[in-house]
Protein backbone atom coordinates (compact mmCIF):
# COMPACT_ATOMS: atom_id res chain seq x y z
CA UNK A 1 0.00 0.00 0.00
CA UNK A 2 2.85 2.37 0.83
CA UNK A 3 4.40 1.79 -2.63
CA UNK A 4 1.04 2.43 -4.35
CA UNK A 5 0.50 5.64 -2.31
CA UNK A 6 3.99 6.83 -3.22
CA UNK A 7 3.28 6.14 -6.88
CA UNK A 8 0.04 8.09 -6.81
CA UNK A 9 1.78 10.96 -5.03
CA UNK A 10 4.53 11.05 -7.66
CA UNK A 11 1.95 10.94 -10.48
CA UNK A 12 0.12 13.88 -8.94
CA UNK A 13 3.37 15.84 -8.66
CA UNK A 14 4.21 15.21 -12.31
CA UNK A 15 0.73 16.13 -13.50
CA UNK A 16 0.58 19.44 -11.66
CA UNK A 17 2.83 21.50 -14.03
CA UNK A 18 0.88 20.31 -17.09
CA UNK A 19 -2.43 21.19 -15.44
CA UNK A 20 -1.10 24.60 -14.42
CA UNK A 21 0.12 25.16 -17.98
CA UNK A 22 -3.29 24.36 -19.45
CA UNK A 23 -4.83 26.97 -17.16
CA UNK A 24 -2.42 29.74 -18.17
CA UNK A 25 -3.80 32.38 -20.58
CA UNK A 26 -3.32 32.01 -24.32
CA UNK A 27 -1.64 35.14 -25.68
CA UNK A 28 -2.82 36.04 -29.17
CA UNK A 29 0.02 38.24 -30.39
CA UNK A 30 -1.16 40.79 -32.97
CA UNK A 31 1.96 42.09 -34.73
CA UNK A 32 0.42 45.47 -35.58
CA UNK A 33 -0.75 48.53 -33.67
CA UNK A 34 -4.26 48.72 -32.17
CA UNK A 35 -7.07 49.77 -34.52
CA UNK A 36 -6.13 47.70 -37.56
CA UNK A 37 -7.98 44.74 -39.02
CA UNK A 38 -5.94 42.09 -37.18
CA UNK A 39 -6.53 43.83 -33.89
CA UNK A 40 -10.27 44.28 -34.49
CA UNK A 41 -10.83 40.64 -35.41
CA UNK A 42 -8.53 39.17 -32.72
CA UNK A 43 -10.45 41.08 -30.05
CA UNK A 44 -13.73 39.92 -31.58
CA UNK A 45 -12.70 36.27 -31.12
CA UNK A 46 -10.79 36.45 -27.84
CA UNK A 47 -13.57 36.11 -25.26
CA UNK A 48 -15.71 33.48 -27.05
CA UNK A 49 -12.59 31.48 -27.94
CA UNK A 50 -11.55 31.56 -24.31
CA UNK A 51 -14.96 30.24 -23.31
CA UNK A 52 -14.59 27.32 -25.70
CA UNK A 53 -11.04 26.55 -24.56
CA UNK A 54 -11.95 27.13 -20.90
CA UNK A 55 -8.95 29.40 -20.42
CA UNK A 56 -8.37 33.12 -20.79
CA UNK A 57 -7.37 34.43 -24.23
CA UNK A 58 -5.52 37.75 -24.15
CA UNK A 59 -4.74 39.96 -27.16
CA UNK A 60 -1.26 41.46 -27.08
CA UNK A 61 -0.13 44.09 -29.63
CA UNK A 62 3.57 43.90 -30.61
CA UNK A 63 3.92 46.18 -33.62
CA UNK A 64 6.87 47.12 -35.83
CA UNK A 65 9.00 45.90 -38.73
CA UNK A 66 5.97 44.96 -40.87
CA UNK A 67 4.85 42.43 -38.29
CA UNK A 68 8.26 40.86 -37.67
CA UNK A 69 8.62 42.12 -34.10
CA UNK A 70 5.45 40.38 -32.98
CA UNK A 71 6.21 37.30 -35.06
CA UNK A 72 9.70 37.00 -33.61
CA UNK A 73 8.27 37.31 -30.09
CA UNK A 74 6.15 34.23 -30.80
CA UNK A 75 9.02 32.37 -32.48
CA UNK A 76 11.10 32.91 -29.31
CA UNK A 77 8.26 31.90 -26.98
CA UNK A 78 8.17 28.45 -25.35
CA UNK A 79 6.32 25.95 -27.60
CA UNK A 80 3.81 25.19 -24.89
CA UNK A 81 0.55 26.51 -26.34
CA UNK A 82 0.60 29.76 -24.35
CA UNK A 83 1.55 32.11 -27.22
CA UNK A 84 0.31 32.19 -30.81
CA UNK A 85 0.64 34.71 -33.61
CA UNK A 86 -2.48 36.23 -35.17
CA UNK A 87 -0.85 37.29 -38.43
CA UNK A 88 -1.94 38.86 -41.69
CA UNK A 89 -0.87 37.86 -45.19
CA UNK A 90 2.10 40.19 -44.67
CA UNK A 91 3.87 37.25 -43.06
CA UNK A 92 3.95 35.56 -46.49
CA UNK A 93 5.45 38.71 -48.02
CA UNK A 94 8.22 39.60 -45.58
CA UNK A 95 10.66 36.88 -46.72
CA UNK A 96 10.53 38.40 -50.23
CA UNK A 97 10.78 42.02 -49.14
CA UNK A 98 13.26 41.95 -46.25
CA UNK A 99 16.95 41.34 -46.70
CA UNK A 100 17.62 40.37 -43.06
CA UNK A 101 14.77 38.35 -41.62
CA UNK A 102 15.23 37.72 -37.86
CA UNK A 103 13.83 34.19 -38.21
CA UNK A 104 12.98 31.62 -40.87
CA UNK A 105 9.24 31.84 -41.54
CA UNK A 106 8.83 28.24 -42.71
CA UNK A 107 11.25 26.64 -40.26
CA UNK A 108 10.37 28.56 -37.10
CA UNK A 109 6.57 28.89 -37.26
CA UNK A 110 3.92 26.17 -37.20
CA UNK A 111 0.89 26.99 -39.44
CA UNK A 112 -2.20 26.42 -37.30
CA UNK A 113 -5.18 27.81 -39.25
CA UNK A 114 -6.25 30.11 -42.05
CA UNK A 115 -8.85 32.09 -40.11
CA UNK A 116 -10.55 34.58 -42.45
CA UNK A 117 -10.06 36.08 -45.91
CA UNK A 118 -11.28 39.37 -47.36
CA UNK A 119 -10.49 41.83 -50.16
CA UNK A 120 -9.01 45.28 -49.70
CA UNK A 121 -10.94 48.47 -50.38
CA UNK A 122 -9.04 51.32 -52.04
CA UNK A 123 -10.09 54.60 -50.44
CA UNK A 124 -9.50 58.27 -51.18
CA UNK A 125 -10.10 61.38 -49.14
CA UNK A 126 -13.48 62.82 -50.05
CA UNK A 127 -11.94 66.14 -51.15
CA UNK A 128 -10.07 64.38 -53.98
CA UNK A 129 -13.35 63.38 -55.66
CA UNK A 130 -11.71 60.11 -56.79
CA UNK A 131 -14.24 57.29 -57.29
CA UNK A 132 -12.34 55.08 -59.78
CA UNK A 133 -8.91 54.72 -61.36
CA UNK A 134 -9.95 56.82 -64.36
CA UNK A 135 -10.75 59.75 -62.06
CA UNK A 136 -7.45 59.28 -60.25
CA UNK A 137 -5.55 59.30 -63.53
CA UNK A 138 -7.36 62.43 -64.69
CA UNK A 139 -6.63 64.25 -61.43
CA UNK A 140 -2.93 63.35 -61.49
CA UNK A 141 -2.63 64.45 -65.11
CA UNK A 142 -4.14 67.81 -64.14
CA UNK A 143 -1.38 68.90 -61.81
CA UNK A 144 -1.64 66.95 -58.55
CA UNK A 145 1.94 65.64 -58.19
CA UNK A 146 1.86 66.06 -54.38
CA UNK A 147 -0.58 63.24 -53.62
CA UNK A 148 0.54 60.39 -51.37
CA UNK A 149 -0.75 57.01 -50.28
CA UNK A 150 -0.35 55.53 -46.82
CA UNK A 151 0.31 51.92 -45.86
CA UNK A 152 0.58 49.85 -42.71
CA UNK A 153 4.33 49.52 -43.32
CA UNK A 154 6.88 49.10 -46.08
CA UNK A 155 6.44 45.68 -47.63
CA UNK A 156 2.89 45.25 -46.31
CA UNK A 157 0.07 44.32 -48.68
CA UNK A 158 -1.25 47.87 -48.30
CA UNK A 159 2.09 49.00 -49.76
CA UNK A 160 2.62 46.36 -52.44
CA UNK A 161 -0.87 46.27 -53.96
CA UNK A 162 -1.22 50.03 -54.53
CA UNK A 163 2.39 50.13 -55.75
CA UNK A 164 1.43 47.50 -58.34
CA UNK A 165 -1.71 49.45 -59.29
CA UNK A 166 0.06 52.79 -59.69
CA UNK A 167 2.94 51.21 -61.59
CA UNK A 168 0.62 49.42 -64.03
CA UNK A 169 -1.48 52.59 -64.43
CA UNK A 170 1.62 54.74 -65.03
CA UNK A 171 0.81 57.00 -62.07
CA UNK A 172 3.26 58.68 -59.69
CA UNK A 173 1.90 58.58 -56.13
CA UNK A 174 4.35 58.74 -53.22
CA UNK A 175 4.33 56.02 -50.57
CA UNK A 176 4.23 56.99 -46.88
CA UNK A 177 4.57 54.03 -44.46
CA UNK A 178 3.03 53.92 -40.98
CA UNK A 179 2.99 51.39 -38.11
CA UNK A 180 -0.52 50.08 -38.66
CA UNK A 181 -3.88 50.71 -40.29
CA UNK A 182 -5.06 52.87 -37.38
CA UNK A 183 -2.26 55.34 -38.06
CA UNK A 184 -3.03 55.25 -41.79
CA UNK A 185 -6.63 56.27 -41.11
CA UNK A 186 -5.43 59.17 -38.95
CA UNK A 187 -3.11 60.27 -41.77
CA UNK A 188 -6.01 60.15 -44.23
CA UNK A 189 -8.26 62.22 -41.98
CA UNK A 190 -5.57 64.85 -41.32
CA UNK A 191 -4.58 65.08 -44.99
CA UNK A 192 -1.05 63.69 -44.65
CA UNK A 193 -2.01 61.17 -47.34
CA UNK A 194 -4.84 61.06 -49.85
CA UNK A 195 -5.15 57.33 -50.58
CA UNK A 196 -4.85 53.96 -48.88
CA UNK A 197 -5.89 50.32 -49.21
CA UNK A 198 -7.84 49.24 -46.11
CA UNK A 199 -9.93 46.26 -45.17
CA UNK A 200 -13.62 47.07 -45.01
CA UNK A 201 -14.16 47.07 -41.20
CA UNK A 202 -11.40 49.67 -40.81
CA UNK A 203 -12.72 51.88 -43.63
CA UNK A 204 -16.44 51.37 -42.94
CA UNK A 205 -17.19 54.16 -40.41
CA UNK A 206 -15.33 56.75 -42.49
CA UNK A 207 -17.02 55.64 -45.71
CA UNK A 208 -20.41 55.87 -44.02
CA UNK A 209 -19.59 59.32 -42.64
CA UNK A 210 -18.42 60.54 -46.04
CA UNK A 211 -14.83 61.28 -45.01
CA UNK A 212 -13.51 58.70 -47.49
CA UNK A 213 -14.56 57.51 -50.94
CA UNK A 214 -14.09 53.93 -52.20
CA UNK A 215 -12.57 53.68 -55.68
CA UNK A 216 -11.97 49.95 -56.14
CA UNK A 217 -11.71 46.57 -54.44
CA UNK A 218 -9.08 43.86 -54.81
CA UNK A 219 -11.54 40.96 -55.09
CA UNK A 220 -12.84 39.48 -58.32
CA UNK A 221 -16.32 40.99 -57.96
CA UNK A 222 -18.18 43.81 -56.26
CA UNK A 223 -18.60 43.68 -52.50
CA UNK A 224 -22.25 43.61 -51.39
CA UNK A 225 -21.38 46.32 -48.87
CA UNK A 226 -20.15 48.65 -51.65
CA UNK A 227 -22.56 48.38 -54.57
CA UNK A 228 -21.38 50.15 -57.69
CA UNK A 229 -17.70 50.10 -56.74
CA UNK A 230 -15.99 48.08 -59.43
CA UNK A 231 -13.17 45.66 -58.62
CA UNK A 232 -9.84 46.54 -60.21
CA UNK A 233 -10.12 43.54 -62.52
CA UNK A 234 -13.11 45.34 -64.09
CA UNK A 235 -11.18 48.63 -64.30
CA UNK A 236 -8.50 47.24 -66.58
CA UNK A 237 -6.15 45.56 -64.08
CA UNK A 238 -6.64 41.79 -64.39
CA UNK A 239 -3.67 40.94 -62.13
CA UNK A 240 -4.80 43.10 -59.24
CA UNK A 241 -6.46 40.44 -57.10
CA UNK A 242 -5.21 40.33 -53.52
CA UNK A 243 -7.11 39.13 -50.50
CA UNK A 244 -6.03 40.04 -47.03
CA UNK A 245 -6.13 36.89 -44.96
CA UNK A 246 -5.59 36.36 -41.26
CA UNK A 247 -3.97 33.23 -39.90
CA UNK A 248 -2.83 31.64 -36.69
CA UNK A 249 0.73 30.41 -36.15
CA UNK A 250 2.52 28.86 -33.17
CA UNK A 251 6.20 28.30 -32.34
CA UNK A 252 7.38 25.45 -34.56
CA UNK A 253 7.89 22.85 -31.79
CA UNK A 254 4.41 23.33 -30.33
CA UNK A 255 2.77 19.88 -30.01
CA UNK A 256 0.27 19.35 -32.80
CA UNK A 257 -2.40 18.32 -30.29
CA UNK A 258 -2.19 21.77 -28.68
CA UNK A 259 -2.34 23.51 -32.05
CA UNK A 260 -5.32 21.44 -33.15
CA UNK A 261 -7.20 22.15 -29.93
CA UNK A 262 -6.93 25.91 -30.49
CA UNK A 263 -7.75 25.52 -34.19
CA UNK A 264 -10.93 23.59 -33.43
CA UNK A 265 -12.03 26.16 -30.88
CA UNK A 266 -11.33 29.03 -33.23
CA UNK A 267 -13.09 27.35 -36.17
CA UNK A 268 -16.20 26.79 -34.07
CA UNK A 269 -16.04 30.40 -32.86
CA UNK A 270 -15.88 32.04 -36.28
CA UNK A 271 -18.26 29.72 -38.16
CA UNK A 272 -21.28 29.98 -35.90
CA UNK A 273 -23.70 32.51 -34.48
CA UNK A 274 -23.14 36.23 -34.15
CA UNK A 275 -19.38 36.05 -34.84
CA UNK A 276 -19.93 34.50 -38.28
CA UNK A 277 -22.65 37.05 -39.03
CA UNK A 278 -20.38 39.90 -37.95
CA UNK A 279 -17.50 38.66 -40.11
CA UNK A 280 -19.65 38.37 -43.22
CA UNK A 281 -21.15 41.82 -42.59
CA UNK A 282 -17.59 43.15 -42.49
CA UNK A 283 -16.79 41.61 -45.88
CA UNK A 284 -14.79 38.69 -44.45
CA UNK A 285 -15.21 34.99 -45.19
CA UNK A 286 -14.75 32.70 -42.14
CA UNK A 287 -12.42 29.77 -42.94
CA UNK A 288 -10.92 28.10 -39.85
CA UNK A 289 -8.89 25.51 -41.78
CA UNK A 290 -6.91 22.72 -40.13
CA UNK A 291 -3.10 22.83 -39.82
CA UNK A 292 -2.92 20.11 -42.49
CA UNK A 293 -4.91 22.23 -44.96
CA UNK A 294 -3.33 25.55 -44.07
CA UNK A 295 0.33 24.51 -44.39
CA UNK A 296 0.30 23.88 -48.18
CA UNK A 297 -1.79 27.03 -48.74
CA UNK A 298 0.82 29.04 -46.86
CA UNK A 299 3.68 27.59 -48.92
CA UNK A 300 1.80 28.55 -52.10
CA UNK A 301 1.27 32.09 -50.79
CA UNK A 302 4.99 32.50 -50.13
CA UNK A 303 5.66 31.78 -53.82
CA UNK A 304 2.74 33.86 -55.13
CA UNK A 305 3.66 36.98 -53.18
CA UNK A 306 7.30 36.72 -54.28
CA UNK A 307 6.05 37.10 -57.86
CA UNK A 308 3.74 40.00 -56.96
CA UNK A 309 6.56 41.82 -55.14
CA UNK A 310 8.74 41.53 -58.24
CA UNK A 311 5.93 42.79 -60.49
CA UNK A 312 5.24 45.75 -58.18
CA UNK A 313 8.90 46.79 -58.17
CA UNK A 314 8.89 47.30 -54.40
CA UNK A 315 12.40 47.81 -53.06
CA UNK A 316 13.81 45.31 -50.59
CA UNK A 317 13.97 46.58 -47.03
CA UNK A 318 16.99 46.23 -44.82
Amino acid sequence: MRRRALGLSLLGTLATPALALEQRPLRLVVPFAPGGGNDIFARLYAEPLGQRLQRAVVVENRSGASGNIGAEAVVRSPPDGTAMLYASATIAINPSIMANMPFDTERDLLPVSLVVSQPYVAVARADTGVRNVAALRAALQNGRPDWNYGSAGSGSISNIVPALLFRQAGLNVTHVPYRGAGQVVTALLTGEVQFAFLIYPVAKPFLERGDLLPFGVTGTEEMPQLPGIAPFVAQGFPDLVADQWHALFAPRETPMAMAEEVQRGLAETIRTGSIAERLRAEGATPVGSTPQDFAPFFRTELVRWRRIVEAAGVAQAG
